[in-house]
């Protein structure tokens, strides 16, 4: 019979939680992949106020949102054996500039949290690939913003 390791078996579920020794918890799957669908709906929301090739920018970073937040789910499949059961999101309309200001600071928190979990075993090449993408989103926001300042 095989001898069973608490101290293993800790750091193990402390992983699938998303947690990890002394650290504060990290944002749980289910909480980023609800963010993901939350920013997808307010590039949405954008894209039916800003017009010409700003507006297909926008939403093809909300259905990029939307594909994060399905991976995300995946993920979190994978890890725990349920749905994360994400709501559809209805946001309240702002004006552009500061919609896009809080979506840049959102992004760059996604950005953050996606390149601390790159070292994952199993899913870092994901988390490697979803950090990618914010940045290029980070830099999107900014070139509409600029063009729409000039």
């Amino acid at each position: 019979m095989e001898q069973y390791d608490g101290s293993l078996a800790d750091r193990v579920w402390q992983r699938v939680r998303g947690e990890s020794g002394g650290e504060p918890p990290k944002p749980g799957l289910r909480a980023l992949a609800a963010a993901e669908a939350r920013e997808a709906a307010v590039l949405r929301m954008l894209s039916g106020q800003i017009q010409g090739q700003d507006r297909t920018l926008l939403r093809d970073m909300a259905e990029a949102e939307q594909n994060h937040a399905a991976c995300l789910g995946g993920i979190h499949f994978f890890t725990t054996g349920t749905q994360p059961g994400l709501r559809q999101i209805s946001v309240p309309a702002e004006a552009p500039e500061t919609a896009l200001r809080k979506c840049y600071g959102r992004k760059l928190r996604a950005l953050r949290e996606y390149e601390s979990r790159i070292s994952d075993p199993e899913y870092g090449h994901v988390f490697a690939e979803l950090a990618r993408q914010e940045r290029r989103h980070c830099a999107v926001i900014l070139e509409i913003v600029g063009r729409r300042k000039r």
